[in-house]
């Protein structure tokens, strides 16, 4: 022992340092949201060109690890329901939507979606930040995308989320039932049942495909009724948007009658569609961009 220093110092410095240390060095839930969104973009990939087997291993690999990233996202919400952050990790939990039916055994269970929207439903409806969610599940398949756009466009007191729910809700149902015609083929209506539930696509499978589509009529139409003042983010209004997509699932559904399209040929002669009407037609849209 040092001259001068009582001995009752020398014991409970360093423990009231240890303390200190202990305080200091803990991550804010700020900070823990941060190191989570860098683990969920850590490339997965060798970054050499693959083969078409080695890019099916990839994207496999991509959407297992932001799955396996998705649980830590819901975790950090559930343990910080009250600071702002929360919101932010429930949409990152979410954010990957599987517009593919890839196989599970390929992309892996998403574990985390259906007690993140639980959450969202339940504390986040009256945010002002759920537009770029709704506008993200509008292209996706599961139970939960529509159920939380009803919500948010029934419950939000912002009639910006109204509108966004609403004009979202429509293009999901409309690319829903898309995705059903497709299960008409058993290997996709496999694959889609394991990755949405049997049950839900048996569901839908039911469903009457005209009143699904009067539906999804009505839903853009509300929105352009209802909405169609509200600017949207690249600076159109919600009434030109749902009315031209109104007019597409008017004319291109399954079973109707297509655009009368006028085109010339690789010869460059004229013609239009219905000059081949009663004839099996192929249309082929491409571009070089």
């Amino acid at each position: 022992m040092r001259p001068g220093i009582p001995a009752f110092l020398i014991l409970t410095l360093p423990l009231f340092a240890i303390g200190v240390r202990a305080k200091v060095s803990a991550p804010t839930p700020a900070e823990q949201y941060a190191a989570l969104i860098k683990e969920y973009n850590v490339s997965t990939g060798s970054g050499t060109p693959l083969t078409d087997a080695e890019r099916l291993q990839f994207v496999g690999r991509i959407y297992k690890h932001h799955f396996d990233v998705a649980v830590k996202f819901l975790e950090l919400a559930e343990k910080y329901p009250d600071d702002p952050i929360a919101l932010d990790a429930l949409i990152q939990a979410v954010w990957q939507v599987n517009t593919t039916p890839w196989p599970v055994e390929l992309v892996g269970e998403d574990r985390a979606r259906v007690r993140a929207f639980e959450l969202l439903q339940r504390d986040h409806l009256r945010s002002s930040r759920l537009g770029p969610l709704c506008e993200r599940i509008s292209y996706g398949f599961c139970r939960e995308y529509g159920s939380f756009l009803r919500a948010l466009m029934t419950r939000s007191p912002h009639r910006e989320m109204q509108a966004a729910a609403c004009l979202s809700l429509a293009r999901f149902l409309n690319n829903r039932l898309q995705r059903v015609d497709l299960c008409k083929e058993p290997g996709l209506a496999r694959e889609f049942a394991d990755l949405y539930g049997k049950e839900y696509l048996a569901e839908l499978l039911r469903r009457d495909r005209r009143k699904a589509v009067s539906e999804i009529e009505a839903t853009f139409r509300l929105a352009a009724e209802k909405f169609g003042d509200v600017k949207l983010p690249d600076g159109g209004q919600v009434a030109e948007r749902a009315r031209s997509e109104l007019l597409l699932v008017g004319s291109l559904s399954v079973g109707r009658d297509a655009p009368d399209i006028e085109a010339a040929d690789q010869d460059g002669r004229r013609f239009k569609l219905s000059d081949y009407r009663g004839k099996v037609v192929l249309l082929d849209f491409w571009s070089y961009v």
